[in-house]
Parts: C-alpha cells; sequence; structure tokens
C-alpha cells in the first residue's frame, strides 16, 4: 500500500497504512538468552555478578532506558487517544508535508502507533531484544543506536514509499542490526556466533515475509533502520580486543570503536575479574 496518490485525513491515517508492524509477536530472538552467558564464558570471568561492560551498566541490572521508551510510547498513544487518533497532529511522516521543511516528523513518526495492537507488538518486540543491546553496548550507544535508526527507517521509508506511515519497529530492526554486528565482532569472545547469527537471519527474514505478504507494512522503514543499526554499531562499537594482561593476571580488553579513532581519544584498557 505504498501508492497513494495524496495523504489521508487524520481519521484515515488512524488505520491506513502503520509503519513496521514490527517483529511478529511469536517471535523469539533465540541468541538473545544465550548473549550474555556466551560473553560471560568467554571473558573468562571469575565472577560475573562484578564484571562491568563498555558502557558501565551491569547485567543483572534494570534497563531503565528500556522502560523509560516503553513509557514514552505507551503515553504518546494515550495523548493520540485523547485527541481522537490525530496522527498528522502529532508527528506522522507523511512525505508532502515533509516536502514542506516539517523533518522533525522523521522522529515523531516512531513514537507513533496506528492502534492498540501496534503498541502492543512494537512493546513486545522492544522489551524482546532492547534489554540485550543496553547490556551490551551501555546507555548513551542504546540511544546513538536506537535514534538513528529510528531516522534512518522513516528516511528510507520517505524515499521509497509515498504512504504515511508510524511505528517504532524500524528502530526495533535497528537494535537487531546491532546485535548482529556485535556478534560477529566477537563470535570468538562469545562462541556460537554462527547460530546466533543464523537466528537473527531467520527474525530478520521472516519479518520481511509478513511485511510483504500483509498490506499496510512498511518494509522500507525496516530495512532502513536496519542498516541505520548496523551502521551506527559498527561506528560507535562496541568493539573489544583482547590486549595485555593486568599484573595480576586478570584478563584486560581494550574498545577499538572506530569512532575512537577519529576523535583522537585514547583508549584505556579495562580489566575484567
Amino acid at each position: 500500500m505504498c501508492g497513494m496518490k495524496k495523504p489521508p485525513s487524520c481519521r484515515e491515517l488512524t488505520f491506513f497504512n502503520f509503519q513496521m508492524m514490527s517483529l511478529h509477536p511469536h517471535v523469539h530472538l533465540a541468541c538473545v538468552s544465550s548473549m550474555e552467558e556466551g560473553l560471560e564464558r568467554g571473558l573468562e570471568m571469575r565472577d560475573h555478578q562484578t564484571w562491568r561492560h563498555p558502557g558501565e551498566v551491569h547485567l543483572m541490572e534494570d534497563n531503565g532506558l528500556i522502560f523509560f521508551s516503553l513509557s514514552i510510547s505507551c503515553k504518546v498513544y494515550l495523548a493520540q487517544i485523547a485527541t481522537r487518533g490525530k496522527l498528522l497532529f502529532w508527528g506522522a511522516k507523511v512525505n508532502s508535508l515533509i516536502d514542506k521543511g516539517q523533518f522533525w516528523r522523521l522522529a515523531t513518526s516512531s513514537v507513533l502507533h496506528a492502534n492498540i495492537g501496534h503498541l502492543m507488538v512494537n512493546c513486545y518486540s522492544l522489551n524482546s531484544v532492547g534489554p540485550t543491546i543496553e547490556n551490551l553496548s551501555g546507555p548513551r550507544r542504546f540511544i546513538a543506536v536506537y535514534l538513528t535508526s529510528a531516522i534512518a527507517s522513516s528516511a528510507m521509508s520517505y524515499w521509497f514509499c509515498r504512504a504515511p506511515a508510524v511505528g517504532a519497529s524500524g528502530a526495533i530492526f535497528g537494535l537487531v542490526g546491532s546485535l548482529a554486528v556485535f556478534v560477529i565482532r566477537h563470535r570468538r569472545m562469545i562462541g556460537g556466533g554462527k547460530e546466533d547469527l543464523q537466528n537473527i537471519a531467520k527474525v530478520i527474514f521472516l519479518n520481511m515475509m509478513i511485511g510483504l505478504l500483509t498490506k499496510g507494512i512498511d518494509n522500507w522503514g525496516h530495512l532502513g533502520g536496519f542498516l541505520g543499526g548496523v551502521a551506527t554499531s559498527w561506528f560507535v562499537g562496541p568493539a573489544w580486543q583482547y590486549g595485555p594482561q593486568s599484573h595480576d593476571g586478570r584478563r584486560v580488553f581494550i574498545d577499538k570503536a572506530p569512532i575512537r579513532y577519529l576523535t583522537n581519544r585514547k583508549t584505556e584498557p579495562k580489566n575484567f575479574g
């Protein structure tokens, strides 16, 4: 349904072509539950309760950014209901309005949802993959990946799909892309990288097929979000490599994400107990 000649009214937009229905509610990333265990094994930690990853976020802590994102989505949806679903007013991706300079719609469309089912599916998907990415990357890099993926999703939808669109699943696909980059970079450390990548590929393929077979799903947005997540994660990391052992025999790792070379920041080695 990407061939509309003109944008619909606010009421029509509430039900028409919601962007990116997101990961299918019955699909789990099989690798998610094993990622942290595999990373712990690969890093040969003596006590995973005291391990700190690059973002200094404990693996066992609550994921504040995930809960914040879920809260924002729900509150925005309540605001939509209060205004009788005026998605156009709240910032849906409408190409004709973006052409007039309303570029902020490329970002705001990612926090809007067409209906309660759309919201619930995206909340489920975000809660499935989001905590793992936040734990592995840290809060700042998580924000960078999520926001960049959301904008990249809307941008690709803008270029290739004329229909109005809303939804967070482009950003969620970006998190999946970030997970894929992490697995590829650290496959020797975590073990089982091939199986994890196969699971990620299955999730992406299945959701793309659902998008092709279901009306009102914007696969261009999904693809844009995924590519945005891959590019951002490759650029900002994490990208851990083995460093020299510390004086007490503990293994030391160094984050060598490409952005660190461009900013000329010296990378300090990290000790892992």
